[in-house]
């Protein structure tokens, strides 16, 4: 049974413009071409949003600071107008990037009836997914779908939308497994970035020794929280509570008010600049190294979507449909905007890694990872493409060049040959071998 039906339809507006002439693309391409002799075929992007509001209200985030926080000019947890223009841009350059490996003509809309976007059903997903569209193929007809706003997606988050079940007896033990049966070890690891993150909730960083001065009924303690293993809710079967995953949300939105561009004074209260948020933001990814890339909830959480993208690489190279592929026969690109959460799970079960923008594993918001298929005479490989903006990009908002290029790896995967590259085949196998079977629909 196919999972994808259309439900929205979008066109997409002229509001980006490409950063190379036809000419110097055209030449790219053909030198591409012919110095590999490889055809790009189809490319799969798993996207994260774009930068959104913080999640939870302001009244919830002012308990955990002793200044309130910046309001912003969307509901929680919603794309932000400049988040639609940082993903437009990162499209942009794709769209550059595509046309000079052959994929897709530099300019016009002859190839938008085989690009095709499914988003999560969020706000903040769909209009990633809208935003991508106009990047990619501006004043163009693509076809965006997704379900109902609201309603929980089985490609993304399986066990919110209820479609499986996984074993919460198993998840606590995996966690507790990783902590080594103490749930105070991974605080303990990043106390010196936990307490920084403390000062700067308590508005004393600047001058850490006015920290003593600060009211004790004005005080936070995110490090006083007693880390505990809890069973979770939604995408979580288990959860590690305490100074990680506040510290892991506080981070996250430290980068949203970094990456919005809201003035310097209202970036952590004017104490965070770039080099801090380095530091802080290794939280996010500790938290998210624990929560989402431990292996039985990364099998839970992103066995379903994997495979769905497996089916979608075949699809691709067969040229005849497959159940459970997504879009049609002959796309060329299937953007899939969903969450760092879905990143981080597909990056678990694959095994890879990355270190970007001097740091390891991070998903900012609009990071992608890109399923490239290429066509070798007769023969089929996979390659991971691993694509960020970097902290710098996300704060300038300025458009990207071949001078101002994100940053990009291609992970390694144990399915390489002598060649380093993957067989369509043995990446299938290594994905069969990686997902379960029974969180798969």
């Amino acid at each position: 049974m196919k999972l994808f039906r259309p439900s929205i339809s979008a066109c997409a507006a002229l509001l980006c413009v490409l950063w190379q002439s036809p000419a110097e693309i055209s030449a790219q391409a053909t030198k591409s071409a012919a110095g590999s002799g490889d055809t790009l075929k189809l490319v799969v992007i798993l996207s994260r949003h774009g930068v959104r509001s913080p999640t939870q209200a302001n009244p919830q985030l002012d308990l955990l600071s002793v200044k309130p926080w910046p309001q912003w000019t969307v509901a929680p947890g919603e794309l932000t107008p400049r988040g639609a223009l940082l993903l437009r841009q990162f499209a942009t350059w794709e769209r550059t990037q595509l046309a000079a490996q052959g994929l897709l003509q530099p300019q016009g809309c002859a190839d938008a009836d085989q690009v095709y976007v499914y988003a999560d059903s969020d706000q903040r997903t769909i209009a990633s997914g809208h935003a991508l569209a106009e990047g990619l193929m501006p004043g163009c007809t693509v076809r965006i779908d997704s379900l109902p706003q609201g309603t929980e997606n089985a490609l993304f988050h399986p066990l919110a939308a209820k479609v499986i079940q996984g074993n919460a007896q198993l998840a606590a033990a995996a966690l507790r497994e990783r902590v080594h049966e103490d749930p105070s070890t991974p605080a303990r690891e990043h106390q010196a970035t936990l307490d920084e993150l403390q000062r700067i909730l308590n508005s004393c960083a600047t001058q850490p020794s006015s920290c003593s001065k600060v009211p004790a009924e004005k005080a936070t303690s995110v490090t006083g929280i007693v880390p505990t293993i809890t069973s979770g809710k939604g995408d979580h079967l288990a959860d590690l509570r305490g100074p990680l995953s506040v510290g892991s949300s506080m981070s996250e939105n430290l980068l949203l008010e970094y990456a919005e561009g809201l003035p310097a004074d209202q970036v952590g209260w004017g104490q965070v600049q770039e080099q801090q948020l380095e530091r802080l933001l290794s939280l996010h990814t500790a938290y998210f190294d624990l929560a989402h890339r431990t292996p039985y909830f990364a099998q839970v959480e992103a066995s379903n979507l994997l495979d769905h993208i497996r089916r979608t690489l075949e699809q691709g190279a067969t040229g005849k449909g497959i159940d459970g592929a997504i879009g049609s026969v002959g796309e060329k690109v299937v953007i899939l905007t969903g969450h760092d959460t879905n990143l981080a799970g597909v990056a678990s079960l694959l095994g890879i890694h990355w270190n970007l923008d001097g740091r390891r594993d991070d998903t900012p918001p609009g990071a992608e990872m890109a399923f490239e298929l290429w066509q070798h005479g007769d023969t089929y490989s996979v390659r991971v493409r691993y694509s960020l903006q970097t902290l710098a990009q996300l704060r300038a908002a300025q458009p990207l060049t071949a001078a101002n290029k994100p940053a990009s790896e291609m992970p390694e995967m144990s399915c390489k040959d002598a060649t380093g590259q993957c067989s369509l085949a043995a990446f299938e196998q290594l994905v069969q071998q990686a997902v379960r079977p029974e969180f798969i629909r």
